[in-house]
């Protein structure tokens, strides 16, 4: 019985092992092939570059600026994801601890809005974001990408809400603290998990977003990280180096959010499954 267990085990994981590898090796490859040359890039000289060459480095910074693009995409992301979860929690706290009419059409409302492609609705929301005045400025990204995020906010964060005990709010009720105190005070120390998975989750949609980015702007001042990386292809022929290097520099800023508060990330999605 033993070495059945062990063989499974060994099975199991080594499987596993076998799938990361596989899951691994495209961004490790993208990876390292941001310090090759074009040439060995296309010669497939294989996976380790001989010699590194910083030079699609050099190009993505000199060349395209891309800290410029980043900066935009660093403001869109950490203000839209702010704006997102501060609205969402003040919507999920009241919809998890209160019943009023309308309630459960509100929360249905906001739940089903995750079902509706965005894609189809990019004519309207061209529109209205033009009618506002906020087509092709930063505040209107921001804006913008609150407003887009907040139904998935809303959920992640109303669903930890609803699993969490109410007699410390209850408590603060008797000792006399206002609405604003126990959200403050009890209430986000409480939902750490659910905010951190929220926010990383978020953060990470708007920093890889290429879509809304490239519609709702219209000059290299207000432009993204991800629109600027197809300015390679025109600009300089499909700078191949180049492309790789600002791939690869893009990547690093999720994945290391990622790493950073992958203990209240991991604690937020299993909430509640062991009630």
């Amino acid at each position: 019985m033993r070495l059945k267990r062990l063989v499974g085990g060994v099975g199991c994981y080594g499987a596993l092992g076998i799938l990361t590898v596989c899951a691994l090796l495209p961004t490790l490859w993208l990876m390292l092939s941001s310090f090759k040359t074009g040439d060995q890039i296309f010669a497939a000289s294989g996976l380790i570059p001989k010699p590194f060459s910083f030079q699609g480095y050099a190009d993505a910074f000199g060349q395209v600026h891309l800290e410029r693009y980043l900066l935009n995409t660093a403001i869109y992301a950490g203000l839209g994801s702010l704006g997102a979860i501060t609205t969402a929690l003040l919507a999920a706290y009241p919809m998890a601890r209160y019943r009023f009419p309308g309630r459960g059409a509100l929360v249905a409302s906001f739940s089903l809005a995750l079902a509706i492609p965005v894609v189809g609705l990019a004519t309207p929301e061209f529109f209205v974001v033009r009618k506002l005045g906020l087509f092709d400025t930063h505040i209107g990204f921001v804006v913008f990408y609150s407003a887009l995020f907040f139904p998935l906010a809303f959920v992640i964060l109303r669903a930890f809400l609803v699993s969490l005990p109410s007699e410390l709010e209850e408590a603060a009720v008797v000792d006399g603290a206002g609405y604003f105190t126990i959200i403050r005070r009890i209430v986000v120390p409480l939902s750490r998990p659910a905010l951190a998975t929220a926010g990383v989750i978020v953060f990470v949609s708007i920093w890889n977003e290429f879509y809304f980015a490239n519609l709702l702007s219209a000059s290299s001042g207000t432009q993204n990280a991800q629109v600027a990386l197809a300015s390679f292809r025109s600009q300089f022929n499909f700078n191949v180096t180049a492309m790789l290097a600002g791939t690869t520099v893009i990547m690093i800023v999720p994945i290391a959010m990622f790493l950073f508060l992958q203990r209240q990330v991991i604690a937020g999605l299993t909430a509640g499954t062991t009630r």
